[in-house]
């Protein structure tokens, strides 16, 4: 499905919106932690812009989310990722010693 901007923008704004209310803060509290002027944040969201990305960056950071979240709903599972790096330590823990040696014997 293909949205346009303004769908994405509504999308955006309604989860900020959620996320503002889930955490008990205000839209002036997460503007301000953003630094974004809380009458251009307000005209975003009333105007249903977009704001560009190093923006929405900021505003996710502020609400302790991802601009994934925001303009999709939905977060990636990286616990995935997670448990295959734990995985992998000890066999780079052996790596590390075996090049450690190495470089002692070189020396």
């Amino acid at each position: 499905m293909i949205f346009a901007m303004d769908d994405n923008a509504s999308i955006f704004w309604k989860n900020v919106q959620k996320e503002v209310k889930t955490q008990n803060t205000t839209q002036e509290w997460v503007a301000m932690n953003s630094g974004i002027n809380f009458h251009t944040f307000q005209g975003w969201i009333s105007k249903g812009i977009f704001p560009r990305l190093n923006e929405a960056i900021r505003i996710a950071a502020s609400l302790n989310t991802s601009v994934e979240y925001l303009t999709s709903g939905s977060v990636q599972n990286n616990n995935k990722s997670i448990e295959t790096i734990r995985l992998l330590i000890p066999a780079i823990q052996e790596q590390i010693k075996t090049i450690e040696e190495a470089v002692k014997e070189i020396r």
